[in-house]
């Protein structure tokens, strides 16, 4: 692949998320519409553009998203933190968790471990799975057991307030680890992170004048702030605008690499 087709493929994606928001506005966009739009279309060119990445981060995607898309979104749906809108209309899993936000969880997370591999990392060889991803696997399986177990049992220890900060809290975990354990990739890292800002904070604007997605609960929140006019949760602009990509990336280096820069 050429450095200048790469240069172009970089040059696309930076613009995508003025593009899609334009899009949404346009077609008076759902919530599906704008994801197809501000996630779906660049994952989509990246894997086609880049298919060698495909398996290693969708496989992460699936083993980080499925879990944490269920576990959230049903707390978050319970408590009144946020409120979504599926395409299947009221059908729910678990009683509260819309099958939309499921991919929308796994193509954000492919997209951030995709764009870390293609502008970021660089290497032309592909690492191979780190043999941590099983354990994490495996940690992220037991998680997902431990909610349905309480989902069914005793219902009342998924309903807990100001959940968004506590997970936001615990979820800057890997970003001490990784400041100690992988601090060469530290600086890449937060270069991503640079980019999804932007592009999270073009989609939160977006998807909130559209109505595609609302916090009725104000109380289950440290702070609201307002941007542009528009108002939402500080832990909405902190956990996920500001650091959510940086997080997830960080998780990526430590347990789907290798850990072998030398590619």
């Amino acid at each position: 692949m050429g450095l200048g087709r790469k240069k172009f493929d970089l040059c696309l994606v930076l613009i995508w998320p003025i593009i899609a928001a334009l899009g949404s506005f346009a077609l008076n966009a759902g919530l599906v519409v704008s994801m197809l739009l501000f996630l779906g279309a660049p994952v989509a060119y990246l894997s086609f553009k880049y298919p060698r990445y495909i398996k290693k981060v969708a496989l992460f995607a699936a083993i980080l998203s499925v879990p944490v898309g269920i576990i959230v979104d049903h707390i978050m749906q319970q408590t009144g933190g946020w409120l979504t809108y599926s395409i299947f209309g009221s059908f729910r899993i678990f009683d509260y968790v819309i099958v939309d936000q499921i991919v929308w969880v796994f193509l954000w997370v492919y997209f951030v471990g995709i764009f870390y591999e293609v502008f970021i990392d660089q290497h032309k060889n592909v690492a191979p799975i780190s043999s941590k991803i099983k354990p994490f696997a495996i940690f992220m399986a037991v998680m997902l057991g431990l909610f349905v177990v309480a989902h069914f049992f005793s219902p009342a220890l998924l309903n807990i307030d100001y959940f968004y900060l506590k997970l936001g809290v615990i979820g800057m975990i890997p970003l001490i680890v990784g400041l100690f354990k992988i601090p060469e990739v530290f600086g890449g890292i937060l270069r991503a992170g640079v980019y999804f800002f932007i592009l999270s904070l073009v989609y939160e604007l977006t998807a909130l004048s559209l109505g595609q997605w609302s916090f009725p609960a104000e109380n289950q929140f440290i702070g609201i702030v307002k941007i542009l006019g528009i108002s939402f949760p500080f832990e909405e602009l902190f956990f996920w605008i500001i650091i959510g990509a940086v997080a997830v990336t960080a998780y990526y280096k430590l347990f789907a690499e290798n850990g072998d820069n030398s590619r």
